[in-house]
C-alpha cells in the first residue's frame, strides 16, 4: 500500500458517472459514435431471462476448461501477495462465491472464445455485443486468426480488483456483464495542448506490455513482430476501503429486499472515492494530469454492455461476485487509431501506402482493403 488520500474537493469533483443509456437511444443519436471519446453504458440490451441463459450456457459448455486464477491476500501492513492456482472454471465459481475485499479471487480468461465447442455461444455473444453497429464491418474479421483479437472471460470475486490499463491496439473495448455487478473507474484522456493521453501514460508511470506477435522467421529463427501492445501502471485506484462498507452477503440481502434501494445505493457507493479510496501515488497522479478532468465512474449491472474508447485508462471493483465477457472492435469510427498503433510498432523502411496514412475512415466496406495493405506493410511475407 502506497498511503491513504484524504477526500477533498479534488477528489469530490471526480464523482461523474458514464451516460446509462438504451440501445435504441444509442442508435438514435448518431453523435455517440461520431465523438466518442468517454464510455457509455448501454443499459439492459439483454433481458434478464437471457442474460441468466447465457450465464449458464457459458458455465455449462466451458466448466471443465483449466484456468488460471489469481488469489490476492492483502496483509495488515497494506502488502498485497498474489498466488495462482490452475483450477477448473467451475472450481474457480465456487472460490470466487468465497472472496473478500482483502482475500480476494479473480481470473482473466482468453483463448475459450472462440473455439470449436463454443461457436453457437460466441456467435449470441458477437450479435450482441455488434447490436450498436449494425451494418458495420469489424476489421478484426479480417486479421489471420493466429493474430486475431480473441474474447476474454473475467470472473472476479468479492474484492477483486483488475490491474489500471488502456488497451492495446487502441480499439475499442465492449465488457457484457452477465452475472453480478462491476464498478469501472475512467481516466478519460485530457484535452490538453500538453500530451493529451501522453501525459496520462506518463503520470501513472506506465509500461507496455506486448499482447499481439506473428511470428515469422529470420536466419532459421522463429522472431516474433509485435503488432499490438497495452499500457499498464502499477497504481490503483482502490487502494483502501471503508470498515463498513457492505459485503457482498449485505448487497445480496439488499437486493432482495429492494431492487431499486440495491441499485442506487451500489451506483452511490461505488463512486464515491471516500468508500473506495485511491493510492495517494494514484491521487497525485490525477492531480497532475489535470485538475478539472473528471474521474468517471460506471456501475455496471448484468445485461448491460459497457463501451469504451480508445486511449481511455480504466480499473474494475467486483463488490460482489461476477462474470463479464470483454471484447473489441475496430471499425471506421477508430480504424485509424488501430493502423497507427500497429505502425508504430512495426517501424520499417517501406513507404507507408497511402491508404494506411489516412486521419480517418468514412466509408464502410473499406475494412478488408486496409487491414491487408497494413499486414503486407506490417510483416515481411518474404520471410513469414
Amino acid at each position: 500500500m502506497d498511503g491513504l488520500v484524504t477526500t477533498d474537493a479534488f477528489m469530490a469533483s471526480r464523482q461523474a458517472s458514464v451516460p446509462r443509456i438504451t440501445l435504441d437511444e444509442f442508435l438514435a443519436a448518431p453523435v455517440y459514435l461520431e465523438t466518442f471519446q468517454t464510455p457509455i453504458i448501454i443499459r439492459d440490451i439483454v433481458s434478464p431471462e437471457d442474460i441468466e441463459s447465457l450465464a449458464e450456457d457459458l458455465l455449462s459448455t466451458l466448466g471443465k476448461e483449466q484456468i488460471q486464477m489469481q488469489h490476492k491476500i492483502k496483509d495488515d501492513d497494506g502488502k498485497t501477495i498474489t498466488e495462482i492456482y490452475d483450477v477448473s472454471m467451475l472450481e474457480s465459481v465456487e472460490y470466487m462465491m468465497d472472496s473478500e475485499h482483502d482475500d480476494s479471487f479473480f481470473a482473466f480468461v482468453e483463448g475459450l472464445l472462440p473455439s470449436s465447442t463454443t461457436a453457437k455461444l460466441h456467435k449470441k455473444l458477437t450479435d450482441i455485443r455488434e447490436a450498436p453497429y449494425p451494418q458495420q464491418e469489424d476489421w478484426f474479421d479480417y486479421f489471420p486468426e493466429n493474430i486475431r483479437p480473441s474474447d476474454a472471460i473475467i470472473l472476479a470475486g468479492e474484492g477483486a480488483v483488475s490491474t489500471l490499463h488502456r488497451d492495446p491496439f487502441e480499439w475499442t473495448g465492449t465488457s457484457l456483464c452477465l452475472e453480478g455487478v462491476k464498478i469501472w473507474r475512467f481516466i478519460p484522456t485530457p484535452a490538453t495542448a500538453d500530451g493529451g493521453v501522453a501525459k496520462v501514460d506518463r503520470e501513472l508511470q506506465s509500461y507496455r506490455l506486448d499482447s499481439i506477435a506473428w511470428e515469422q522467421e529470420e536466419n532459421q529463427q522463429s522472431v516474433p513482430l509485435v503488432l499490438s501492445a497495452g499500457w499498464q501502471s502499477d497504481m490503483t485506484l482502490y487502494d483502501t476501503i471503508d470498515e463498513d462498507f457492505p459485503t457482498a452477503f449485505e448487497w445480496a440481502s439488499m437486493e432482495e429486499e429492494n431492487n431499486t434501494v440495491f441499485r442506487n445505493e451500489i451506483i452511490s457507493q461505488g463512486s464515491d472515492s471516500s468508500r473506495l479510496r485511491p493510492s495517494s501515488v494514484a491521487s497525485d497522479a490525477l492531480r497532475s494530469i489535470d485538475e478539472t478532468t473528471p474521474f468517471v465512474t460506471a456501475t455496471q449491472f448484468a445485461g448491460d454492455l459497457l463501451l469504451i474508447p480508445a486511449h481511455c485508462w480504466h480499473q474494475t471493483y467486483a463488490p460482489v461476485p461476477s462474470i463479464a465477457v470483454a471484447s473489441q472492435r475496430c471499425g471506421i469510427s477508430d480504424g485509424a487509431k488501430v493502423v497507427q498503433h500497429v505502425i508504430d510498432l512495426t517501424t520499417n523502411d517501406r513507404t507507408i501506402p497511402d491508404i494506411l496514412q489516412q486521419r480517418e475512415y468514412k466509408e464502410e466496406g473499406i475494412g478488408k482493403q486496409v487491414v491487408a495493405e497494413l499486414l503486407d506493410f506490417a510483416i515481411d511475407r518474404s520471410t513469414a
